[in-house]
């Protein structure tokens, strides 16, 4: 079988990319996989080092510049070129399913795919308004066989039939043991003088909401001391701005000396052994990559309550979640984690247990078989007889466990409205 997978992301990974390799990285040697990148750089070096095709079909400044999905007027010529060349690549590797990650890959590669005669599966991570959401419906609808997404929030926000739900992926058990407190506040710069520490952790950018984080830091410490960090960096062009914006703030809080910038690490377990309590503080959080490994962690995690992650931790604990929008809430929920560290210990056990019922051999199977449904459009495979998470391929026609029945729904060919949600 040929899959071909199409994102925009060539440069740094986020979490969508993160995500994708996880179940990508459990597909069989005869799955042979194609790169189609709208950009090059280091995530796109990292897959030509697995000796996996790489093709760049680059995308203008115009286009890359968009944010956040939306590709305005300004940039339709550049998109509708970038769609044909796109076309004619899939239309002369002829794979069996085109798979499209993030947002623009989701307009460009659905189009391509279609003008290419190929069915298309988009994997989408994105909650977008307006005329992102429009233009993402009606493309996906018209283009695209099935979808999956990240969380019932994101495939809510869609409504679009033919849709399944995913969670992000990580390695859950990568998590269980972190190196040593002190040392990873001293590689991370962040002072080790008996603080409590409370981070958000994730990719700089505007939506993210860490103007919110600076704000709230700034009410929680009129009431107790305790370090804040931001970790993470821009990864668009469009998001180094917003950092000077931050940074301001910042300054013009005096509290420098209080909140400090950590930069993207590559083993963020560093980073989840230095900190104390974990935040999200982006409004409509498609899904929340890094609370799921902070929960992995032990950490404790707050967040909005139309955040994408509650489905995870809502059942478990080790979390908390306060009315989206809700500045003053959010503070307070950081306020009584700091203030009861028997609580914040007695939750990151929680985390942990919430995080242990997130396994990505679980939801392979979906990943699977939706690519399975996808590609009996073009020709019949079976994707079934191969397991997740790198640990080999089983015999010959022997099947993978039932994951889905212990979440209490399995996936079926024939609904057009899907409802199964797996974990991952």
């Amino acid at each position: 079988m040929r899959l071909a997978i199409v994102s925009q992301q060539g440069g740094k990974a986020s979490g969508a990319e993160h995500a994708l390799m996880h179940f990508v990285k459990c597909l069989p040697a005869d799955v042979e996989r194609s790169w189609y990148f709208l950009s090059d750089g280091e995530f796109a070096d990292s897959i030509r080092r697995r000796s996996e095709a790489v093709t760049i079909v680059q995308m203008s400044d115009r286009v890359a510049a968009a944010e956040r999905g939306g590709l305005p007027l300004s940039a339709a010529r550049d998109s509708v070129a970038v769609t044909l060349r796109l076309a004619n690549r899939l239309r002369d590797a002829r794979p069996d399913v085109v798979l499209s990650n993030s947002m623009k890959a989701h307009v460009v590669g659905s189009i391509a795919a279609k003008i290419a005669g190929i069915p298309c599966l988009n994997y989408i991570h994105d909650i977008v308004e307006d005329r992102s959401r429009a233009l993402l419906r009606t493309i996906s609808g018209l283009c695209a066989a099935e979808r999956l997404t990240c969380s019932k929030a994101v495939k809510a926000h869609l409504a679009l039939p033919s849709t399944s739900v995913v969670y992000a992926a990580i390695d859950v058990a990568a998590f269980a043991e972190l190196p040593d407190r002190r040392a990873s506040r001293a590689a991370l710069g962040i002072p080790d003088d008996g603080l409590p520490v409370v981070a958000m952790v994730g990719r700089i950018a505007r939506w993210k909401g860490q103007d919110r984080f600076i704000r709230i830091a700034n009410v929680v410490l009129q009431q107790i001391d305790a370090h804040f960090c931001i970790v993470g960096s821009p990864i668009f062009g469009c998001d180094s701005a917003y950092v000077d914006e931050l940074r301001i703030a910042i300054t013009e809080r005096s509290l420098g000396n209080r909140i400090h910038f950590v930069p993207w690490q590559e083993d963020m377990r560093a980073v989840y052994a230095a900190i104390d309590v974990a935040c999200n503080c982006s409004v409509r959080e498609p899904f929340g990559r890094t609370s799921l490994e902070a929960l992995a962690s032990g950490v404790p995690v707050v967040c909005f309550d139309d955040a994408g992650v509650c489905e995870i931790f809502e059942q478990h604990g080790g979390a908390s979640h306060v009315p989206a929008g809700d500045d003053a809430a959010f503070a307070a929920a950081i306020r009584a984690y700091l203030d009861d560290p028997e609580r914040r210990l007695r939750e990151g056990l929680q985390a942990r247990r919430a995080a242990g019922s997130l396994d990505a051999q679980q939801a392979f199977q979906v990943f699977a078989d939706a690519i399975a449904r996808v590609a009996a459009r073009r020709r019949t495979i079976d994707l079934r007889r191969f397991v997740p998470s790198g640990r080999g391929p089983k015999e010959p026609g022997q099947p993978l466990p039932a994951f889905a029945s212990t979440i209490g729904c399995a996936p079926n060919a024939d609904q057009q409205e899907t409802d199964e949600c797996f974990i991952a």
